[in-house]
C-alpha cells in the first residue's frame, strides 16, 4: 500500500521540517512525495505499484520532466542532456528508512539500497514569468539562510562569478541554448536566483 504526500502551506520556511512532520503521520508503508505542481501520469502509477509488490530497495528515484510557460525544458537546469545532466530525485520510499534534509533544496535521505523508475512525473511550475521571479526571490532568501546555518561565506567574487558561472553552465554545459528563448530565460534567472542567494547572506538580509 502506498500513501501520497503533498506539502500545500504556503510560505514555507524549512521544507525538510515540515516534510518529514508529513513523513510521521504517514500510515503505509510506501510514501510518495508529490508538490502541488507536479502531476502523476498513468504510466508511474502502474510502475509504481508494481515494483513495490516485490521490492528489497528502501527507495527510488524519480526522473521529472520541467515544462516551463507550457514548453517542455528537455536542457538546462535540470537538464536529460548534456555532460552534467541530472533530473533524477527520490520521491518514493519506504517509510522509516530515511529523513528530509535541508531547510530548501531539501532531499530525501534514504539509507540502503535505492533504484530507479522508467517514467517521469511531470513539472508545471511558473505559468507565468512574474511567478517565476517572485518564486525565486523567496527561494533565494531561504537559500541564503541556509548557507549562514552551514557556515558559508559570500564575497563580491561570489556575487560576480557565481551567477556568470550558473548561466554558462545551464545554457552551454546543460545545451540550455537548444531550448529557445525559454531556454534562455531559465538559464537567465536561475543566474538571477544565485546572484540574490549570494548577496543576501552578504548583507545578511535573510
Amino acid at each position: 500500500m502506498i500513501e501520497i504526500l503533498t506539502l500545500k502551506k504556503r510560505n514555507v520556511k524549512d521544507f525538510a521540517k515540515e516534510k518529514n512532520l508529513l513523513l510521521s503521520k504517514a500510515k503505509s508503508e510506501w510514501v510518495l512525495f508529490v508538490d502541488p505542481d507536479e502531476i502523476v501520469s498513468d504510466e508511474l502509477k502502474n510502475e509504481i505499484e508494481s515494483v513495490i509488490k516485490n521490492t528489497t530497495k528502501n527507495g527510488y528515484y524519480i526522473r521529472r520532466v520541467d515544462y516551463l510557460f507550457g514548453k517542455e525544458l528537455k536542457h538546462g537546469e535540470y537538464s536529460r542532456s548534456g555532460w552534467f545532466g541530472n533530473t533524477t530525485l527520490i520521491r518514493l520510499g519506504r517509510k522509516g528508512t530515511g529523513i528530509w534534509k535541508r531547510k530548501v533544496h531539501e532531499y530525501w535521505d534514504i539509507r540502503g539500497e535505492v533504484g530507479y523508475l522508467k517514467n517521469p512525473l511531470l513539472h508545471y511550475p511558473h505559468p507565468t514569468l512574474k511567478d517565476y521571479i517572485n518564486n525565486i526571490n523567496y527561494f533565494s532568501t531561504l537559500h541564503a539562510k541556509s548557507l549562514h546555518e552551514e557556515g558559508k561565506k559570500s564575497t563580491i567574487i561570489k556575487i560576480i562569478i557565481w551567477p556568470v558561472g550558473k548561466f554558462i553552465y545551464n545554457y552551454i554545459f546543460r545545451l540550455g541554448f537548444l531550448d529557445g528563448m525559454v531556454g534562455f530565460v531559465s538559464a537567465l534567472v536561475m543566474s538571477f536566483h544565485s546572484y540574490l542567494s549570494w548577496s543576501k547572506l552578504y548583507f545578511g538580509q535573510y
